[in-house]
């Protein structure tokens, strides 16, 4: 058994400003509205001319970073990991968050066996490349990173893969651009020279995806890179362990926190949920299913 501490974030009203207590549904905001959209109004927003715009910011930053060392090749950027249709068809837009893909997505023997869709691919076909990526899950994902977010998305009522009552997308907020070696030991120069395309074009892709939890597991100095509007400017805790899944007390307990965000005419609630090498790696599975449902209850008692 292990003891955990729950408290209730402010809501946010239909403008964006922060109210006391439990609150009610968001007056206005996005989610009233895309819930009762059919599943055919919903991609006709993700076909406008923004998400050409936005995978061509993708291929850009792919074209800069070839001139690094460390940029993966051949490869392809990868905007988002997850079923896009299916992301808009769910019953809560769920996106996780971590900072660049990994080399272990272009395996040196086959390098697009996790995305088949994309061998050999035109940059100028936007929808292909979509469909490559939305096939990630049904392809050949890799396991060892992102099984360590199902058991949070599981709590939410989530998943990647197909069958849950809502599919979660994953994004990457420095780049989405893989790299060999990993983003912490990457030199300061290549990592500046990623961020500058990368972390704007992380910005417009949320704009179009406008999900309503956002789940962060990353070193807390990079919640900085956050910068859409928050309207209570503080994060707040929502969650903390104080013991071990076996009953042992933790050094420092282990505290989720959460802001409400600003994204286009909505309101989104980041979660950030702190990480040790892998996304959660300070707590158990059953830990992390823990936090999934405290942070789905958080975004639907103050929506």
């Amino acid at each position: 058994m292990w003891f955990a501490a729950t408290v209730h974030l402010n809501s946010i009203d239909s403008r964006g400003r922060s109210r006391p207590g439990r609150g009610g549904r968001l007056a206005g905001g996005c989610y009233c509205r895309w819930a009762r959209m059919t599943r055919r109004a919903r991609m006709a927003v993700m076909n406008k001319p923004q998400l050409g715009e936005v995978v061509k910011g993708a291929w850009r930053c792919y074209g800069r970073a070839a001139a690094l060392g460390a940029a993966v090749a051949p490869a392809v950027p990868i905007l988002f990991f997850g079923d896009v249709d299916a992301y808009f068809g769910s019953r809560l837009r769920v996106v996780t968050v971590g900072l660049n893909p990994s080399w272990r997505e272009f395996p040196t023997d086959d390098p697009l066996r996790r995305f088949p869709l994309a061998e050999g691919i035109d940059r100028a076909d936007v929808e292909r490349y979509v469909d490559a990526l939305s096939a990630y899950f049904r392809a050949d994902p890799y396991v060892g990173w992102f099984g360590a977010w199902e058991p949070l998305l599981n709590g939410a009522g989530a998943s990647y893969y197909p069958g849950a009552a809502s599919t979660a997308l994953h994004t990457d907020i420095c780049s989405p651009v893989a790299t060999d070696p990993t983003w912490s030991r990457l030199d300061g120069g290549d990592r500046s020279a990623l961020m500058d395309d990368g972390v704007p074009l992380w910005h417009e892709l949320l704009v179009l995806l406008r999900p309503d939890l956002v789940l962060v597991s990353v070193a807390r100095r990079h919640l900085e890179r956050v910068c859409f509007e928050a309207p209570g400017r503080r994060w707040e805790p929502i969650h903390t362990l104080h013991y071990k899944t076996s009953g042992a007390p933790r050094r420092r307990p282990y505290r989720a926190e959460a802001r409400w965000h600003v994204i286009a005419d909505g309101v989104s609630l980041f979660v950030f949920c702190p990480a040790s090498q892998t996304p959660l790696g300070s707590i158990s599975f059953d830990q992390r299913h823990e936090l999934g449902a405290v942070a789905a209850d958080a975004f639907r008692d103050g929506r």
